[in-house]
């Protein structure tokens, strides 16, 4: 199984869990709102943490 088939499967699974089960989970617009909030906390730490300063974004203290 190839890099891009794990990612293939990954695709599926999200799609599925937001259109597939939209009307069990409560609709597609919450889980796309919580999704993006998720990304942006994901985002949020990356660019203020240990990795910005890792990527050269964020300078350390001299």
């Amino acid at each position: 199984m190839s890099f891009a088939d794990n990612w293939a499967r990954v695709f599926v699974v999200i799609t599925f869990l937001t259109f597939g089960e939209a009307q069990i989970i409560g609709g597609i617009v919450p889980n796309l709102i919580a999704f993006s909030l998720f990304l942006g906390a994901i985002g949020y730490f990356a660019l203020t943490g240990k990795m910005a300063e890792m990527f050269g974004i964020k300078k350390r203290p001299k």
